[in-house]
């Protein structure tokens, strides 16, 4: 996980694929090098491996245009 300090911060959540440790680890270096992402987790736990994350901007596109390309599933989840 990365953690930064900013002004701003927006929470966006998603629903993957994204099963195993194996996984979050793949994923660890490109979320880590995105400069828009603050902090993130993944919930292994819950049935739809949610995926949230903290951001400098309300914009969903990005992080799942960066999941996919790693071949993962990755959708916004509202409410």
């Amino acid at each position: 996980m990365k953690t930064n300090s900013t002004n701003e911060e927006f929470v966006l959540v998603f629903r993957t694929n994204i099963h195993r440790k194996k996984d979050v680890k793949s994923l660890t270096p490109l979320l880590n090098g995105c400069s828009e992402i603050i902090k993130w987790n993944i919930d292994l736990a819950d049935c739809d491996n949610v995926l949230r994350i903290e951001a400098t901007h309300p914009n969903h596109e990005p992080v799942i245009h960066l999941v996919k390309k790693a071949g993962y599933n990755c959708e916004e989840l509202t409410d």
